[in-house]
């Protein structure tokens, strides 16, 4: 059997690392997978193989020499597990993983995975052109998850067409199921008991995930009467600024902030609705899992992702600006700041959602079908092939 390494920074932090932690349980079915992260502490997904720890967590204030010698030793290290356990190939997940990847090889095939949309991540600068096209160009090929981001990696950033392949990320649909099942904490189900109708978000508390917009959602449906609760799932910087403005608007009852939990799907599947409305994003890895625990779902539509997973017949270049029936969900139009018409359109979709029990029928008969489209069955051999 070849022999693979998967490289991540930890196994906690987001839709990366858990996709890592994926990829690594279903490679393990056909190769020996050797799982290196940078640091373990704080793992909460599980994952397949033999997992290595570099024992070499990033360094979060100093000099930059200090973050250079950091880099060095993570490089140093993995070269000798490269050389020891005889590696075939290494894919690596993101930015810091894949200059690692690159700068350690061995004798092994060099594949670089990137989880965002470039230019909403970071400028369209000479810098960041010159770092996309050095990660491109050592290695044998560079892995988008979604078909906006290949193309702007090659029209905004130079990165050559033929080093460039969308795979999307996929999900253990099965044990997202089965996680699904579990009982939840018992506040939470005091919570659910409280409110009518429930909708829900989870990821990291940042001002990317824009989670002040599901709270201004929130205050809309309370005071047309619904009697709506919203869980927001995670933790991060923004936390106590969202507390606090839930506070303000006299939400405090009626939102509950449960910080990081190890089990997300069981409060996802007793929701009425989940609700994405980031700045953007890569492949939304949160609204596949909505969809496999048969909760519908409404995204803005920010111009990747969302699109490919709830219209994937239609043409990626195209972006809602009203309210749009979709396929398998429901966008809506993507923007940056406040914008009154777009979180109008945002605050009707949630509340037709809420409301509309032949509308929400028709989306909860698509669920299966939708989730499906993100199978391992139907992934892991485009990885196989590569």
């Amino acid at each position: 059997m070849k022999n693979l390494a998967i490289i991540v920074q930890n196994l906690h932090n987001g839709g990366a690392e858990r996709m890592a932690a994926n990829m690594s349980k279903e490679l393990a079915k056909y190769l020996n997978v050797y799982l290196i992260v940078f640091d373990s502490d704080e793992a909460i997904y599980s994952y397949g193989g033999k997992l290595i720890d570099l024992k070499v967590p990033p360094v979060t204030e100093g000099s930059i020499f200090k973050r250079v010698m950091n880099t060095l030793k993570r490089v140093r290290r993995l070269k000798y597990i490269k050389r020891k356990h005889e590696i075939d190939c290494t894919i690596s997940h993101m930015g810091g993983a894949n200059l690692v990847n690159i700068l350690s090889r061995h004798r092994d095939k060099v594949i670089s995975v990137y989880h965002s949309m470039p230019s909403k991540e970071f400028s369209i600068s000479i810098k960041n052109k010159l770092v996309q096209r050095f990660i491109a160009k050592h290695s044998d090929k560079y892995v988008v998850v979604s078909k906006p981001a290949m193309k702007d990696m090659i029209e905004n950033f130079g990165v050559p067409a033929a080093k460039m392949k969308c795979i999307y990320n996929f999900s253990d649909i099965d044990d997202i199921r089965r996680l699904g099942e579990e009982k939840m904490p018992e506040t939470a189900v005091a919570f659910f008991e409280a409110h009518d109708k429930v909708f829900v978000h989870a990821g990291r508390l940042t001002k990317l995930k824009a989670q002040d917009r599901l709270l201004r959602v929130l205050s809309e449906l309370r005071k047309s009467g619904m009697n709506a609760g919203l869980i927001i799932l995670g933790d991060g910087e923004e936390k106590e600024a969202l507390i606090a403005s839930a506070n303000e608007e006299g939400l405090k009852e009626h939102v509950l902030f449960t910080g990081e939990v190890k089990n997300p799907f069981s409060y996802i599947k007793h929701s009425d609705l989940f609700v994405l409305c980031s700045r953007y994003e890569g492949l939304p890895m949160v609204l596949i899992e909505a969809l496999c625990l048969k909760c519908p779902v409404v995204s803005l539509d920010m111009r990747s992702g969302a699109r490919e997973i709830l219209a994937p017949d239609t043409d990626i270049e195209k972006v809602a600006d009203t309210v749009e029936y979709a396929k398998y969900g429901v966008l809506t139009p993507p923007y940056e700041d406040k914008d009154a018409s777009a979180e109008a359109c945002l605050v009707k979709a949630v509340r037709e959602m809420l409301e509309n029990i032949e509308l929400r029928s028709r989306y909860l008969a698509g669920c299966d079908e939708a989730a499906e489209n993100f199978a391992p069955g139907n992934i892991i051999p485009q990885w196989l092939e590569l």
